[in-house]
């Protein structure tokens, strides 16, 4: 006997064998004996803090969970919902049904006319009094016999079938009208049962307004009514009564016209075939193609009726492999052919079972793909917000939507936000109009939030496409936010880091020239990238290598002489400053190494912008440039002036000319400035050496113009009065 039955027992009760239908029919019985039997305790008993809370604790339980404000917030909430689902139920239908009224009552009169000249095809010719006369005299006629001595009427007279046979309609005729009134069947019956429905969809509404409780079950109730009663299906009939009517009276049409001339027939043939086919193509779609648009209620039938042949036919093949299955099961142990039969059978039947889902219905196939396609769904809702109305508030609502897509997804919406502008503004005016630099820095840093593994061909794309749409650099948020966005590109060794270090160097350029103040956070962002580019230089061969690099270094130089520009802290200047010496002293033993001497026409040209730096440089700062460093710079530049110039010729023996002229002049300078020595005014050129990068016939592309033009974008320094 079980614990439960000995309990039973103790209590007065006769023992029962424990089972699920047993526990449910008993009460909750005590566990212990020491109670008096009469007093009936429970599980749910509130004096044992280990008992679970019953039903009237629970139900109190939630209702101080939840209030009654916010219990009748929430069904006036549920009743609005229903209200507004039923009412734009209610007058899409009404508007439908009136629709087809209109069209059934068009249709109905045009078939009414040719059915009238259709259905005497049907019954023969009135006879005319006439004509009856003469066939009466043609009879008797016939019935004389002619010999050559005599004429007598012996013969008997032809009966009236064989004067006249019976009438039959042309299999024609039959058709024709068989057709005709079919379709005004059709058509009648279409226009019926919507007058019908606009009846019912008015009583549906009849008693019902607002959203209190007793308003919401009433039309909860008729909603529910109308679902099981299927008017949805009934008005899903009514479209496909009238198509139905339209292909009867077209075909109906054609017999006609082939029993008149061929070549009308023909031709309006081909118009009705041509319609057919664009019906038919249209209803079908929809049930191959989930995303396609051309969706009627005659394409909701057929792929219901698809959808139940697919079913039983898989029924049917799950059955039939189970059977199967069945019947071999116990040959599966056997070898040979019946063991392989039963494995097959085996197979067969997992197979069918697993591939045996659920299919979507009608809406439920939509709702997957929109699953599917989120992404491209909400970029496609984004773009369209603005392109569709330009407005200058929803653009800058695109912001926040750009930086909640995925990359991919965003970019191709910046892409297309960005296209719809150009064709209005063109290019270089709708990357500045209406604030949009914040856009494409925004979507800039949402490129630069993907893991360096996953940055893919794509995204090099586009980020280098991201860096050609960026404003000009004088632009005040370019200072602010583009500036740390780019340098934080250019750490990398990819096509788009070396467009983003390239423009940075040409920022930190023009702004020398034109002697802007730098922000502290500008210049922190620039340092951590040139050192990083030093350290990393990259480059396809040994001329980008070691461009790159010196163009770090000078990166550098620029940042340092900013550092008593307001807004720079001690602390920020000290670090920069230390930066500053660790850099020029790597540069210094770089120097000291032959690897320069594979390029050396780039020393050369990175001398020409770096130099003119230094002497600055010295004049601010004189600790940061040591003597070691002038002679090193001394050297290469000696020695690159013996190896390019003695082997130069022509041309480029002029170009390569004025590069080491204005070097040594600047060079002297810097030499001077070191000693302590006052020196004249001097010219200061920033070359860019990326305009001798050789081009793919093998020769320089620079020119005395373009050395003329880098010297009109040259700071003007001022050396005249000594250290």
């Amino acid at each position: 006997m079980t614990d439960l039955g000995m309990a039973s027992e103790r209590v007065g009760e006769p023992p029962f064998e424990v089972s699920g239908e047993a526990l449910l029919a008993q009460r909750p019985v005590r566990l212990d004996s020491s109670d008096s039997t009469n007093s009936e305790s429970t599980l749910y008993s509130s004096d044992n803090t280990w008992n679970l809370p019953g039903p009237e604790e629970l139900r109190e339980e939630l209702l101080k969970r939840y209030g009654e404000t916010e219990t009748a917030h929430a069904w006036a909430h549920s009743a609005e919902l229903v209200k507004t689902h039923n009412d734009e139920l209610v007058s899409r239908w009404q508007a439908e049904m009136d629709t087809l009224l209109v069209y059934a009552g068009l249709f109905s009169a045009v078939l009414t006319a040719f059915n009238v000249q259709s259905y005497p095809l049907l019954q023969p010719a009135p006879t005319d009094p006439t004509l009856a006369v003469l066939q009466r005299i043609s009879t008797q006629l016939t019935s004389f016999s002619v010999n050559a001595a005599f004429v007598n009427s012996t013969q008997p007279a032809l009966s009236p079938d064989e004067v006249e046979p019976p009438f039959r309609a042309p299999t024609s005729a039959v058709w024709i009208n068989t057709l005709w009134f079919s379709s005004l069947v059709c058509s009648l019956a279409s226009a019926s049962v919507a007058l019908m429905v606009k009846q019912w969809l008015h009583e549906l509404n009849v008693g019902v307004s607002g959203t209190s409780r007793e308003s919401a079950r009433i039309r909860q109730y008729r909603v529910n009514s109308m679902r099981r009663w299927q008017v949805g299906g009934i008005v899903i009939i009514i479209p496909i009564l009238l198509q139905l009517a339209l292909v009867l009276f077209l075909v109906g049409l054609v017999i006609l016209l082939w029993t008149l001339h061929g070549t009308v027939a023909a031709v309006v043939s081909g118009l009705v075939g041509t319609l057919f086919v664009f019906l038919g193509v249209t209803t079908f779609l929809p049930v191959l193609r989930v995303d396609c648009c051309y969706r009627s209620p005659q394409a909701i039938g057929i792929f219901m009726a698809l959808q139940g042949v697919r079913s039983n036919i898989r029924q049917f093949f799950v059955g039939l492999a189970s059977g199967a299955w069945n019947l071999t099961k116990h040959w599966r142990r056997s070898g040979g052919a019946p063991g392989q039969l039963a494995d097959l059978a085996w197979r067969a039947y997992v197979a069918l079972c697993v591939a045996r889902k659920e299919l979507p219905s009608w809406h439920g196939r939509e709702k997957l793909d929109v699953a599917e396609t989120t992404s491209a769904l909400e970029r496609d809702l984004a773009a369209m917000a603005y392109t569709t109305t330009f407005d200058a508030e929803c653009l800058a609502h695109t912001r926040l939507l750009l930086a909640d897509l995925p990359w991919q997804q965003a970019m191709a919406c910046y892409d297309q936000i960005f296209a719809a502008r150009a064709s209005v503004w063109g290019e270089r005016t709708s990357a500045v109009r209406d604030r949009f630099p914040g856009h494409t820095y925004d979507m800039l840093q949402v490129m630069l939030a993907v893991p360096r593994e996953q940055r893919s061909q794509a995204w090099q794309e586009g980020a280098t496409s991201l860096l050609g749409r960026i404003p000009p650099h004088r632009e005040e948020m370019f200072e602010k936010v583009g500036v740390r966005l780019l340098c934080m590109l250019a750490m990398d060794n990819s096509p788009p880091a070396d467009v983003a270090f390239v423009q940075i160097v040409m920022h930190m350029r023009k702004q020398a020239a034109l002697q802007d103040e730098a922000v502290s956070g500008e210049l922190r962002s620039v340092v951590l990238m040139a050192e990083w580019r030093a350290r990393n230089p990259g480059g396809s061969d040994s001329s980008t290598t070691l461009r790159h690099y010196l163009q770090s270094v000078e990166l550098i130089i620029h940042c340092v002489l900013r550092q008593n520009v307001p807004g720079i802290s001690p602390e920020d200047r000290a670090s920069l400053r230390s930066r500053t010496k660790n850099t020029l002293a790597s540069f210094r033993d770089f120097l000291r190494t032959p690897l320069w001497r594979e390029s050396s026409l780039y020393i050369c040209l990175g001398l020409s912008n770096m130099v003119p730096l230094l002497v600055e440089l010295v004049q601010q700062d004189r600790e940061l440039v040591t003597d070691e460093l002038v002679e090193v710079l001394d050297s290469v530049w000696s020695a690159v002036q013996d190896s390019e110039l003695g082997g130069a010729s022509g041309d480029r023996l002029r170009k390569l000319h004025a590069y080491v002229e204005w070097t040594g002049e600047v060079l002297e300078a810097l030499k001077a400035t070191m000693s302590g020595r006052p020196v004249n005014a001097a010219r200061k050129v920033a070359f860019d050496i990326s305009e001798l990068r050789p081009s793919r016939s093998g020769t320089r592309r620079s020119s005395a113009r373009g050395v003329s033009r880098s010297r009109s974008l040259s700071l003007k320094m001022r050396l005249s009065s000594p250290i």
